[in-house]
């Protein structure tokens, strides 16, 4: 038996700090994501334009391309909250980590890089040890050239140049004490120090202008960017005229004088990012000319380009030309921006970590925003297919959002995953998601209440749109939206007579707005224009609602009749998992087994057993009472024949329902089938199926069975604490490791849960099935499990 497995969709936020994502000239865009580092390629057509590297053990502070003078880029660097940086090469069409940087003794939070000659390098890194560090890789091995001591300052941001004549490094980094210090020399030291704003620098970016002067542009919590000239100083004659004011320092055996350039006050909150383009390019004119434009990035919500009046570097005021920004209420701006290749489009990264790109329509001349990669930017604690058919997966997060990801069919006839509805924001971390049918789903979060949402009428029109199918044959009248109202938690829907003047936004901030999509909704739209509305809320539980299971559906009843739900608790009472009806949402049954918090619930697939599994290390299983929607215990484990010696985390059913398995934190993976003798102990008619798997050091955390069997051997797939995720077959001879996904090609995290596409693909020689996964790490990952019979 021979398992491959593909890479179909992988999405995630980027972190939510300044300076995480870079754009070079080929359409790459490289960034960090929790502790992995994730190349997106704007310009594939493949399946899944996201490749993840595990690599750093903490938090991604910073990630930037090394670009050569032709603006090739086949390296970049990265630094992290584990105290090191690394430097990354393409090495035969494979990013690999070349070089790690160990040395600060505190988190890395900012990093920069040029090349000096070739292929040799010269890498600054800022610490919050107070130290900036200066590494040189010298025929491809690197050594710690010098550390600058700040004494107790801190390094916020940094950049380093080649100036001009001299052709030698200079390096700017804005320390929290307001103002941007210069370092320069073979032994770098302070050369000179930029004083004017009036709060901390976040953004730093260098332009050549000519053979003589740079021009810096500096960011700052101050709302204000300002842009000094840097150029080689010549004497001159002294006159009556008003000059501005110049410092000078001398670098490199040469005399330097700075000036301010301008004062640039467009933005009305922190200004997080700015960086240079000379576009060759002037979309106005629509002709070769240079232009230098300059992109900035505030938390106000919104982006500027500024160009000078004059294509003259120096001759008149500098001026907005296009300003975007994010729409709806619940976002807080945005952290960094980037050109992307040729100028002819941008991207920001907002405090949500989406990412937000606009293109430049050459025929309109206006810019337009487009679908783009995202995901969750917390911890995912659950996701579920669609039941029955599997057509779109959801996904639950502590970011406090349900999402909805779905198959985008491109006009080209290639498929491509994207996130297509955003469809619970709420106010709370979301803890649990369980689907009710093709358009209804319930939810839970860090509150007692469960939340029941349908689908409006508006998301099935662009699903269909999008995805090329109907999720219901016939629509029946409902709302064509929803819409959050202010300082509400609950999504109202919104019907067609209710649209509102959608010319006169201002005055229903977050209202919901029809619109037509023929691919995935952009950032804006997802945030403001897909929710579902609420249907229901269910009341019960003493505690936050920690677990959800629905009966599954059946051909004859396309939605669960029965909800099962439980509780955080430590006491016998709170965590009884309640019944609830579908139909009427009445609470039918409290079932009374456990002492501690239930950490999974299951239905057997025929929806007629019930199984829970808890932190008091004991799985508890419930028949349904012949002709009723009520159950009664009919096995339970204790200390005497429990297994698990830890908390069981995670469980599930074998598609026949003949077995089911439990895992759990001492890293046990134990299966359980229904025998024909009863025995005198709390398993009654149930007994352990062969061997357990035993791992040591180790926590499984997720568990599901393939829709299918192999020489009838069953394929489970288990998730771990370490975000590995593991293949096996079983049959009561033991278990068969049949392939591992690492880190990188998994989650790097704790595996949150793990769940087969109940869709299969079948052929003479291999059976396949859709395998989607999520984890601490903010990760949600869908990929083709391939069996070789």
């Amino acid at each position: 038996m021979k398992v491959n497995i593909e890479e179909i969709y992988t999405s995630v936020a980027c972190n939510r700090i300044p300076e995480i994502v870079d754009w070079n000239n080929g359409g790459i865009v490289c960034f960090g994501a929790t502790n992995a580092v994730v190349i997106y390629d704007t310009e594939e057509k493949g399946k899944n334009p996201l490749k993840v590297f595990s690599h750093h053990k903490s938090k991604v502070n910073s990630v930037k391309w090394i670009c050569k003078q032709n603006g090739g880029c086949t390296e970049f660097v990265s630094c992290s909250a584990d105290k090191t940086a690394a430097i990354w090469s393409l090495v035969d069409g494979v990013w690999k980590v070349t070089s790690s940087l160990i040395g600060h003794t505190d988190g890395v939070t900012c990093i920069h890089s040029i090349y000096t000659n070739g292929e040799d390098l010269v890498v600054y890194t800022g610490s919050i040890d107070s130290t900036v560090k200066v590494w040189e890789r010298t025929n491809g091995v690197v050594s710690l050239k010098q550390t600058i001591n700040l004494n107790s300052g801190l390094c916020l941001t940094l950049h380093a140049h080649k100036l001009p004549a001299v052709n030698q490094p200079v390096l700017f980094c804005a320390l929290d004490d307001h103002k941007i210090h210069l370092f320069a020399g073979e032994e770098y030291h302070r050369v000179h120090v930029l004083v004017g704003h009036e709060d901390w620098v976040r953004g730093l970016d260098v332009l050549d202008v000519d053979e003589s002067s740079v021009l810096l542009a500096s960011a700052s919590q101050d709302t204000y960017i300002r842009l000094w000239r840097i150029f080689l100083h010549t004497e001159v004659e002294t006159t009556t005229e008003i000059r501005v004011e110049q410092k000078l320092f001398n670098a490199y055996e040469k005399d330097w004088s700075v000036k301010l350039e301008a004062v640039l006050a467009g933005h009305e909150g922190w200004v997080y990012g700015v960086q240079w383009h000379p576009m060759k390019y002037d979309p106005n004119t629509k002709r070769n000319v240079p232009v230098y434009r300059l992109l900035s990035s505030s938390l106000d919500k919104t982006l500027i380009i500024w160009e000078p009046e004059s294509s003259e570097l120096g001759e008149g005021a500098w001026v907005e030309r296009v300003r975007v920004g994010e729409v709806g209420g619940n976002g807080l701006g945005f952290y960094g921006s980037c050109f992307g290749p040729n100028g002819k489009s941008f991207l920001g990264h907002g405090y949500n970590g989406s990412f937000h790109i606009w293109k430049l329509n050459e025929e309109s001349g206006e810019w337009e925003p487009c679908a783009v990669c995202g995901g969750h930017f917390g911890a995912v604690e659950d996701a579920r297919w669609e039941p029955r058919h599997g057509r779109y997966l959801l996904s639950v997060s502590a970011d406090q959002t349900t999402r909805l990801h779905a198959p985008w069919t491109r006009p080209d006839g290639s498929v491509r995953w994207h996130e297509t509805a955003r469809p619970q924001v709420h106010g709370y971390d979301m803890a649990a998601l369980a689907p009710l049918s093709a358009t209804a789903f319930a939810s839970a979060a860090e509150e007692k209440v469960i939340r029941v949402f349908q689908a409006p009428h508006n998301f099935l029109q662009n699903f269909h749109n999008i995805v090329g199918e109907k999720l219901v044959e016939e629509e029946i009248g409902g709302p064509e939206g929803a819409s959050v109202p202010s300082l509400g938690l609950s999504n109202k829907a919104v019907f067609n007579g209710e649209l509102g003047d959608t010319g006169n936004k201002e005055d229903n901030d977050g209202y919901f707005v029809p619109v037509q999509l023929n691919a995935p909704p952009s950032e804006e739209v997802l945030m403001q224009n897909t929710l579902w509305p609420e249907q229901r809320k269910l009341y019960g539980h003493g505690h936050e609602v920690y677990a959800l299971a629905a009966a599954p559906a059946t051909p004859g009843a396309p939605t669960a009749t029965l909800l099962a739900s439980a509780a955080r608790a430590n006491t016998q009472e709170h965590a009884a998992v309640i019944i609830w009806e579908t139909t009427n949402w009445q609470q039918i049954q409290k079932l009374v087994s456990h002492t501690l918090t239930v950490t999974q619930l299951a239905f057997s697939p025929d929806s007629k057993q019930l199984l829970s599994v808890s932190r008091d290390r004991k799985w508890t299983l419930y028949q349904r009472e012949q002709g009723t929607d009520t159950f009664v215990m009919s096995a339970c484990t204790d200390k005497s024949n429990g297994v698990h010696t830890r908390i069981i985390w995670c469980c599930a059913w074998a598609m026949d329902g003949e077995v089911f398995a439990t895992g759990s934190r001492d890293g046990k993976v134990c299966v359980w089938h229904k025998t024909d003798q009863l025995s005198a102990t709390s398993l009654r008619y149930h007994s352990l199926c062969g061997k357990p798997l035993e791992l040591v050091n180790t926590s499984v955390t997720a568990i599901d069975f393939a829709p299918f069997t192999v020489d009838d051997k069953r394929i489970l797939a288990t998730g771990f604490e370490s975000g590995v995720i593991r293949i096996y077959s079983f049959c009561i001879d033991g278990w068969c490791l049949l392939k591992e996904l690492d880190n990188s090609a998994a989650h790097h995290l704790t595996v949150k849960r793990l769940m087969f596409n109940p869709k299969i693909k079948e052929s003479e020689s291999n059976k396949r099935a859709l395998l989607a996964s999520c984890g601490s790490d903010n990760f949600v990952r869908i990929h083709n499990v391939i069996v070789s019979v």
